[in-house]
């Protein structure tokens, strides 16, 4: 049965451009990363949960997947207007060199800068100009898609525990859901992440738009090692020789 709006799903895809050489520039599966020189030790790669309708995809495999089924593949091709928008020229700014330098920036091609709130990428440098491109990167190019529906989640603990896992990138101990309320158990893994406070409010605001719950309680787990105890009558201060030793 085809999938529809609002329906749980993991998907795998693959994404590259088509203008000219294919390049991919995007995907969940790691060795395809590896071999396409993109990998990045950051990232968590593996089944991304998707809510069919409901989460920030392109047109184009929006589309797809409300025709396919658990387990299938499919290739698709998204033109700009189904994929990330034609490329808008009127999104490109100069901006005075010398103002970004009081800011303390020397502008370089290449490197992403944020102007009002926005950001951009700084495509070409003069004696007197940088121009930033706010256009999406990918603005105006033609794609090539392999997607691949790897499975339906039905239950609310799986969706909760496939959500964890991916803004911490760690399972969870437990995940529950009852009467309006969820709650996830971390381990203390997490504690060691620098950006912990984000990618709690990442999870928590994905639950809330994916899964609607009345309430999310999120609890990290501490597990102290228990500590040796010392036998009675063992250690300094037993007194054991003094009793025993002879008198003069």
């Amino acid at each position: 049965m085809a999938l529809k709006e609002g329906d749980f799903v993991l998907i795998h895809y693959t994404i590259k451009t088509v203008d000219g050489d294919e390049e991919v520039i995007d995907t969940t599966r790691e060795d395809v990363a590896k071999e396409a020189g993109i990998y990045d030790p950051n990232r968590r790669y593996g089944e991304h949960p998707v809510v069919v309708g409901r989460s920030k995809l392109i047109d184009a495999v929006d589309e797809a997947l409300k025709e396919m089924e658990p387990g299938e593949k499919r290739e698709i091709i998204a033109p700009p207007e189904k994929a990330y928008g034609p490329r808008d020229e009127k999104l490109v700014i100069r901006v005075p060199v010398k103002q970004l330098r009081r800011h303390n920036i020397t502008p370089r091609v290449g490197q992403e800068i944020e102007v009002g709130g926005r950001l951009g990428r700084i495509i070409k440098v003069t004696e007197r100009f940088a121009y930033i491109d706010f256009n999406h990167p990918l603005a105006g190019k033609k794609l090539k898609i392999e997607l691949e529906v790897v499975k339906k989640v039905e239950a609310d603990e799986e969706k909760l525990e496939y959500l964890s896992l991916r803004w911490l990138g760690v399972k969870p101990l437990s995940a529950s859901a009852s009467n309006g309320v969820m709650e996830v158990v971390l381990p203390s893994d997490v504690l060691g992440m620098h950006d912990l406070d984000s990618r709690l409010r990442l999870l928590a605001q994905d639950v809330y738009n994916l899964l609607s719950p009345e309430k999310l309680r999120i609890t990290i787990e501490v597990e102290y090692p228990k500590e040796a105890k010392e036998e009675p009558g063992e250690g300094a201060g037993s007194g054991e020789e003094g009793e025993s030793g002879e008198s003069s």
